[in-house]
């Protein structure tokens, strides 16, 4: 079968390359093959690159400050937008935020973009704990306090003897405005704030599908019009990502890379709910813990729903007919999971494959930097 598919004839749909590899034992294998992918991906024509948050446990453990890795492959990139998906901002001063991603942004000439979340896990919060109740109205008041920073270039704020002051920020952008994301998945009204703010969307499919995405696509939509902003904003979907010539293979290789992904993420939430909190879906923690003790079979359930139809794990031709689905719940872009799987050589053989599915979908007006909000 060939990887070569033909042009297609709807809407653009957009693709990038996403990373939230569970940590092993050589870290530097982790970021020697992030930056080989961003390479490639900006070579093959994708349209962005992002790297998370994730603090004080494996399963993402190798990003605690996606500053540092956006600047990384800011340096070995020429086009590709590179985005930090999620910043959880309440464990941060806003300004800092700023100042970190105008670095970026200067260094990369202009392509950063940001997506922002409120956190779940109890345990991240040992770095801000007083930010942890209320940190969905945080999230708000921070996108507010962003956005003004970065476009005025100065911020105002107590000094340490009460006194209200406005200092510059440096360093300056390149960009006027920054593009942001607000990450939501389970929450219709977390979709309808992303609206209401004029952001964008990253959301993924662990807890819905492409269907149950449509209604909430509609919602944010809804929303934009009503609060006045232009355009329909943009809807971004992480997909767990892993293609090859043979279905069976890719199914196969895929679906035994991310039963142990899945049994890392398991463990993260099982340890959050030990601490207090709960699942990043919401669940009690009781039913976690119950859960935990059955993990593998836990994997077994999240792998075969994924390879019903929730991911990009497959040939190029059941990846096109995986990201239709998406394409018509309403979705602008898929971003790609790509670093589950733990052989290099893999992972960047499977971005070869994933760029003709890319093919299929280019057409329409280039969907980098647009719609700044």
């Amino acid at each position: 079968m060939t990887t070569d598919t033909p042009q297609d004839g709807g809407g653009a749909l957009g693709f990038g390359v996403f990373f939230f590899a569970a940590l092993g034992e050589r870290p530097g294998e982790t970021y020697r093959l992030m930056l080989d992918c961003a390479r490639r991906a900006d070579e093959l024509d994708f349209d962005f690159v992002s790297t998370p948050e994730r603090h004080f446990h494996p399963f993402g453990g190798a990003f605690p400050n996606p500053a540092v890795t956006s600047a990384a492959i800011a340096a070995v990139t020429e086009r590709i937008q590179i985005r930090a998906g999620s910043v959880v901002t309440p464990l941060h001063p806003a300004v800092r935020v700023v100042e970190d991603f105008a670095m970026v942004d200067g260094l990369s000439g202009g392509r950063v973009a940001i997506s922002v979340g409120s956190g779940w896990n109890v345990n991240d919060f040992v770095i801000a704990p007083e930010q942890f109740a209320g940190r969905r109205e945080r999230l708000t008041a921070d996108v507010t306090a962003i956005r003004e920073a970065w476009r005025s270039g100065a911020w105002t704020g107590p000094d340490p003897l009460g006194k209200e002051v406005t200092v510059s920020v440096y360093p300056r952008p390149v960009q006027e405005e920054l593009e942001i994301w607000i990450t939501a998945s389970r929450s219709e009204g977390t979709f309808r704030e992303a609206g209401r703010l004029g952001c964008n969307i990253l959301t993924h499919l662990e807890n819905q599908d492409p269907e149950s995405l449509a209604d909430k696509v509609r919602i944010y939509r809804e929303a934009r019009a009503e609060f006045g902003h232009a355009g329909p904003g943009r809807i971004t979907v992480m997909m767990h990502t892993y293609l090859a010539a043979d279905s069976a293979e890719a199914r196969r290789t895929g679906g035994g890379w991310l039963k142990q992904y899945l049994l890392t993420a398991i463990d993260l939430e099982a340890r959050a709910v030990d601490a207090g909190g709960r699942m990043s879906g919401g669940k009690e923690g009781r039913e976690v813990l119950a859960a935990a003790s059955a993990q593998s079979k836990l994997a077994d359930l999240g792998v075969n729903r994924y390879l019903a139809g929730n991911s990009l794990i497959g040939t190029v031709d059941e990846c096109v007919a995986t990201a239709e689905r998406l394409r018509a719940a309403g979705a602008d872009e898929i971003a790609c999971l790509v670093d589950f799987v733990g052989d290099p050589g893999q992972v960047l053989e499977s971005l070869e494959h994933l760029g003709a599915v890319r093919k299929h979908f280019a057409g329409g007006s280039d969907v980098r930097r647009t719609d700044p909000n």
